[in-house]
């Protein structure tokens, strides 16, 4: 008889890779990762104190830029976030910057994006600070090195949400409409 874990882990297994289904003799994967630049820094490097709240509380945003968009890109969503603390524990982590309905034809994003809504159509909803604008990288002293993450999403559509929607409201609207993703990491911390 099999146990319940095996047949659970067996249909897990099946379900990943299953993903490469047969359309027309052609097997058909997940698409292609988007590919995510930053400018200033590499992937997974030290995030220039620029970009931080070392440089105080209007530190710019970094010059973000993107490729391999799928087929079928109506929109892209840009959330940068820091996964490391735990703030009352809640599984919740720290929200410096969401920005969405970015045009389908954009490559990318300039440094220092205007804060609110954008004359393209971009909105960015607010950040732990409470501002609909990007927050730099500010880890407590003495917390050690942080990953800051920045996930890039290409949709099949845009959002239409209020710039007043939550990070909840956003994520719940984006479900079931994501085509791609692309993700950039990095670090920063204070001594």
């Amino acid at each position: 008889m099999i146990s319940q874990k095996l047949l659970v882990a067996t249909l897990v297994a099946s379900a990943c890779c299953v993903s490469a289904q047969d359309k027309g003799g052609k097997k058909q994967g997940p698409p292609p990762m988007l590919n995510v630049k930053v400018a200033d820094f590499a992937d997974g490097a030290r995030i220039p104190v620029k970009f931080t709240c070392a440089a105080g509380q209007n530190s710019p945003s970094p010059a973000i830029s993107w490729s391999n968009a799928p087929a079928g890109t109506q929109s892209f969503v840009l959330i940068m976030h820091d996964p490391d603390p735990v703030i009352g524990g809640s599984i919740m982590d720290v929200l410096h910057w969401a920005i969405y309905d970015i045009p389908a034809t954009a490559k990318g994003l300039p440094e220092n994006v205007a804060k609110g809504d954008l004359p393209d159509g971009s909105k960015q909803i607010k950040n732990i600070a409470g501002g609909n604008s990007y927050l730099g990288p500010c880890p407590p002293p003495g917390h050690g090195d942080h990953h800051y993450t920045l996930e890039l999403y290409a949709l099949n559509a845009k959002l239409g949400l209020a710039s007043t929607a939550s990070r909840q409201e956003l994520l719940k609207a984006m479900d079931g409409k994501i085509l791609s993703k692309g993700v950039y990491i990095g670090i920063a911390g204070q001594k």
